[in-house]
């Protein structure tokens, strides 16, 4: 990455990458980093940089896939210790005390929980009953019975041969 007599390293320009990555700035990536905003812009335009932007937007979203799954971890530690041991309240003296959970908040709890799970799972999460489309179908149904009632057809008295 670093051309023969640069004066700014691989390390430099990797953070100059991160920066503008945070920042979104490049005057801000200039005061941060020392380096000229017009040296940052034609950084910004080399192959190297789109390179590095790649792999920083692809180490900050792990690193956001990790911080995401130790909160959510937290959180369904936290609601699970509610369900088993009730929420906290304060009472009058300010001391903290434990109050089963209530139906209601057990219910959607346990709804939004089941909800996720199948979502997760990539499974329906509702069933969709379309009922006008069915009546609709319905009526086309009778149409075309009507339209392809038996008729009566007149026959005329007579004899008949087979014909080799």
């Amino acid at each position: 990455m670093v051309k023969a007599g640069s004066k700014y390293t691989d390390e430099d320009r990797r953070r100059a990458v991160v920066e503008y990555y945070v920042k979104g700035n490049m005057a801000k990536v200039s005061e941060g980093t020392g380096i000229p905003k017009s040296t940052l812009c034609e950084w910004k335009k080399s192959e190297w940089w789109v390179e590095v932007t790649g792999q920083v937007r692809t180490e900050k979203g792990e690193e956001l896939d990790a911080n995401l799954t130790k909160l959510i971890d937290s959180a369904f530690d936290q609601a699970q210790d509610r369900v088993d041991n009730g929420d906290y309240r304060v009472n009058k003296d300010g001391e903290l005390f434990r109050v089963p959970m209530g139906g209601r908040d057990l219910v959607i709890a346990g709804a939004t929980v089941y909800d996720k799970q199948r979502l997760h799972r990539n499974e329906p999460t509702s069933i969709k009953g379309d009922t006008q489309s069915m009546a609709e179908l319905a009526e086309e149904f009778r149409k075309m019975s009507r339209e392809n009632t038996i008729r009566q057809v007149n026959s005329i008295d007579g004899e008949c041969e087979t014909v080799e």
